[in-house]
């Protein structure tokens, strides 16, 4: 039986989860996903877009989230 911490669409469990997609984001923030494009555009947290998909590096939003930046 599959491991429920495992994600659809990375196959990684939750833990070892190195970026968020902008809907992962805004749903942690409770922002809508256009809040998060403009928090993007602003380098508040690094992040990288690969081909139309924009991906935020956990790490970094993480420590944004907390007042570590």
């Amino acid at each position: 039986m599959a491991d429920k911490n495992i994600t659809e669409n990375t196959g990684q469990a939750d833990s070892e989860k190195r970026s968020y997609s902008v809907e992962e984001a805004a749903k942690l923030l409770g922002v809508s996903k256009r809040s998060v494009y403009k928090l993007c555009s602003q380098n508040l947290f690094k992040s990288v877009r690969i081909g139309t998909k924009l991906r935020i590096s956990k790490r970094s939003f993480d420590e944004w989230l907390d007042g570590n930046i």
